[in-house]
């Protein structure tokens, strides 16, 4: 997997209107050509439509692409995975390479200002048919990332044909191609039990491929192999010693002695990046959570994480062709922040003072394995000490309070409400905790708090730059603005979003509530609250009127407003201004009447907000 560094989420806009950016592989066919016994896609790759995939290939990826930038997301890195690509036919990998070169050209500008410069097609292959396909690859300028296995001997036992015959002969031939191909190009292999007790067979077969086949090792990268749920149920308990996962103080072993060997030589620029550049920051694997930026795009329209969640209903977030973009980002992140928040936090690893570089690791391995620990944890902590720059620890108590706190903010967010070492007196339900009960699975659920809680309905422009708004009680992180009387306020708001629970837009209406950080206490639970300074509601028909159209959006210019309450505002006291509508403030107060798990965990006020200082006193 080739996956970008960048694991943020952007918020301001670039030249042509783009405010998110996402890495989009595409898988047009999950057929395979070979019958490997390491492949954790089990029985998909077994059987393809060829033809139908030929057919659908390139129209699929124009569709997918043209709907995501409809939304405002721009694909930064849209790569061809499988299955395997290349059992297509030649024109119709021709259209697709095509296809990527000019959209990169066609959107350098707003690649660049994102901070990326991606212009060539990539493709991930098991290069049995390279040969076949090279003066294409050459024509179109193609990135290659193979797939091999080392030692050369285990490649030969168990990356078959699906007949079982060896495909070692061909691939070392269609290797030495690549030695002299004049594109990017590297290679990877998955390292498992068996492959430790050849350790040594790794070593000289590495200086085979360097010195006799003329390919740069130095572009190459190994990757720890995992067990799955699909992988079992096609070759059942076949390979389970063989091939099961290393251990954590295994994989260091195998790390330590990759350096023993290769710490001097002409291959110790390889070993110190690329080689194990997968358990490295730079990674998906590493995302706070990769929901909000990766995806996998099946040439049927299907979604899912990625090339290890391919098949795994709970790793499917939608379909292109039947849902909304916005559905389907909500789904990605609501899914993985379900994953992690099953599994818990390990108890190590709220005490690390790595927990905010490593992020507790891949979401999909950790469901496999029902572990809620890294499974790369040990070999993670080892590069950590050879290159510190590559993670910036929470070294004092108090540093790794505030990131254990920040991680589970995203992915844990109940448990930043309670103290562990003192929990609060109260009972609680006994099935508070059952899986159907939690939050996001409550909104991902329900249509209608889909919308409530919707993180792309509507941004704040501030003097031009966008600020997404969310729900105060699912945001990630927590942004203070400073206004005054010269900014520039505006609310860009999705006309879509007004319509929701609501037979007629003309009886909603855009409602603002203002409060501010001066606590009073009142109500029958006599809770501790912020103030309320005022509530203001601008019917639909109106607003719609007042406002400027943009197509999928209004604008709305807030400033006359908050500088009308001006003289509510104090000095160094923070004001909080929630926004929704009429009809989706009624639909969560209705819930909350309906449904008690939806109450307890929604007791706050659960609309997208912005806090701000008002300078102008």
């Amino acid at each position: 997997m080739d996956f970008s560094p960048e694991n943020i989420v952007e918020t301001t806009l670039s030249p042509n209107g783009f405010h998110k950016t996402i890495h989009l592989l595409y898988v047009p066919t999950l057929f395979c050509n070979l019958g490997c016994s390491y492949c954790y896609l089990g029985s998909q790759t077994d059987t393809g439509h060829l033809s139908t995939e030929n057919d659908r290939a390139l129209h699929t990826l124009q569709f997918a692409v043209e709907k995501f930038m409809q939304e405002g997301a721009l694909p930064f890195n849209v790569s061809l995975h499988g299955g395997e690509v290349t059992v297509l036919k030649e024109n119709t990998l021709d259209q697709l390479f095509g296809f990527i070169k000019d959209y990169y050209g066609e959107n350098r500008t707003d690649l660049e200002f994102f901070g990326f410069k991606k212009d060539k097609p990539h493709i991930k292959t098991n290069l049995y048919n390279f040969d076949r396909y090279e003066e294409l690859f050459i024509k179109n300028e193609v990135s290659i990332s193979a797939s091999i296995d080392l030692p050369l001997s285990m490649h030969e036992k168990y990356r078959t044909t699906k007949a079982g015959k060896s495909t070692l002969e061909k691939t070392l031939d269609n290797l030495r191609r690549l030695a002299k191909y004049p594109h990017r190009a590297k290679f990877s292999s998955v390292i498992c039990h068996e492959h430790l007790l050849r350790k040594e067979e790794i070593v000289k077969d590495i200086w085979f491929i360097h010195n006799e086949l003329g390919f740069d090792m130095n572009n190459y990268n190994f990757m720890f192999g995992f067990e799955s749920e699909l992988n079992q149920d096609k070759f059942g308990d076949e390979h389970t010693e063989t091939l099961k996962t290393l251990s954590g103080p295994q994989q260091v072993e195998f790390y330590e002695f990759m350096k023993e060997n290769f710490k001097g030589t002409e291959l110790e620029k390889g070993l110190n990046t690329l080689w194990f550049e997968e358990f490295t920051p730079a990674f998906c694997t590493n995302a706070v959570n990769c929901g909000e930026k990766f995806f996998l795009l099946q040439g049927d329209g299907e979604i899912y994480s990625c090339v290890r969640g391919q098949g795994v209903e709970a790793f499917h977030y939608g379909n292109i062709f039947k849902d909304s973009v916005e559905d389907i980002f909500n789904t990605a992140v609501n899914k993985i922040q379900t994953v992690h928040n099953q599994l818990g936090v390990d108890e190590s690893c709220r005490s690390c003072s790595h927990l905010n570089t490593c992020n507790t690791g891949c979401a999909f391995v950790k469901y496999e394995q029902q572990n809620p620990k890294s499974y790369s944890c040990d070999v993670q902590r080892e590069l950590y000490k050879d290159f510190p720059e590559l993670s910036t620890p929470n070294e004092t108590p108090d540093e790794q309070e505030e990131g254990l706190r920040e991680f589970l903010s995203v992915n844990h967010p109940q448990e930043i409400f309670y103290d562990r070492e003192n929990p609060p007196a109260i009972i609680l339900p006994n099935d508070l905790e059952d899986d159907k009960n939690a939050l996001v699975k409550l909104i991902e659920a329900d249509d209608t708090l889909r919308e409530l809680y919707n993180p792309m309905a509507i941004s704040l422009l501030l003097d031009g730059e966008e600020h997404p708004l969310e729900s105060q009680i699912l945001k990630k992180s927590r942004s203070i603005l400073f206004l005054d009387n010269e900014s520039d306020i505006k609310l860009r708001i999705r006309k879509s979003w007004l319509k929701a629970n609501c037979k007629e837009a003309i009886r909603n209406t855009l409602y603002l509530m203002m409060l501010r950080d001066t606590p009073v206490v009142y109500g029958d639970e006599q809770r501790t609250k912020q103030e309320h300074t005022f509530t203001h509601q601008v019917f639909h028909n109106i607003l719609e009127a007042s406002s400027t159209d943009l197509g999928t959006h209004l604008e709305y210019d807030l400033g006359p407003l908050l500088k009308l309450y001006a003289p509510t505002y104090q000095d160094g006291v923070l004001n909080n201004l929630f926004v929704t509508t009429n009809a989706l403030r009624d639909y969560h107060y209705a819930k909350q009447k309906e449904n008690a798990f939806y109450h307890i965990q929604a007791i706050n006020l659960p609309f997208q907000n912005v806090e701000f200082y008002w300078t102008d006193m």
